[in-house]
Formats: structure tokens, C-alpha cells, sequence
């Protein structure tokens, strides 16, 4: 397709990678051309459904509510048993890990 007949020219790409700050290649800059074309193709599909009996979604939780239930604490047996089953080395009781901090 020609550049002229583009909806997304080479130029329009380069001004759309300057505001969002990023650095492209020339390569880049068909290649996101293409796809923004791609993007805007599917667009215009999408502006021949007829929306004219839709209401506008303003609230997509109107009409939900928080479903609440009560924190209870359950007591786990045994809790010796957890250490155990570890594959770790453990140290007086507890778990050695690696240490992620170099002094």
C-alpha cells in the first residue's frame, strides 16, 4: 500500500514514537506502522455494528454487592510437622534459607 494511501504514515509513526519517548529503528517503523494500520483496520469493522439500541455502559458493578463472610481462626495440626517436611536444611527449629543479601 502506498504511504499516501496509508491511514498511518511513516511520519505519523515517528510523531507517535516521540511522545510516548521511544527510540525506533527504521525497521521499527514499519513494522509498528503495519500494525497500527492493522489496528485501526479492525476499528473501522468495528464502527459498522449497529450500536443505535445499546445504552451506554456508564457502571459495570451497578447493582453487584461485596459478598462478606466472617474471618474465623482455624488451629493447624501439627505445626511441628511443617518444619519437617521441609527438604531444607534446618538450623534449631528453623528453616535455612539462602541468604539475598551480600554484606
Amino acid at each position: 500500500m502506498e504511504d499516501s494511501k496509508k491511514l498511518i504514515t511513516t511520519e505519523k509513526v515517528k510523531h507517535i514514537a516521540h511522545l510516548a519517548r521511544i527510540g525506533l529503528q527504521a525497521e521499527e517503523v514499519e513494522k509498528f506502522g503495519g500494525q497500527l494500520e492493522a489496528i485501526f483496520g479492525y476499528m473501522a469493522i468495528l464502527e459498522e455494528v449497529d450500536t443505535s439500541n445499546v445504552e451506554p455502559t456508564t457502571q459495570v458493578t451497578q447493582g453487584l454487592k461485596n459478598m462478606l463472610r466472617v474471618d474465623e481462626v482455624v488451629k493447624f495440626e501439627p505445626q511441628d510437622g511443617l518444619v519437617d517436611a521441609s527438604p531444607l536444611p534446618k538450623i534449631g527449629g528453623q528453616i535455612l534459607v539462602k541468604s539475598v543479601i551480600q554484606e
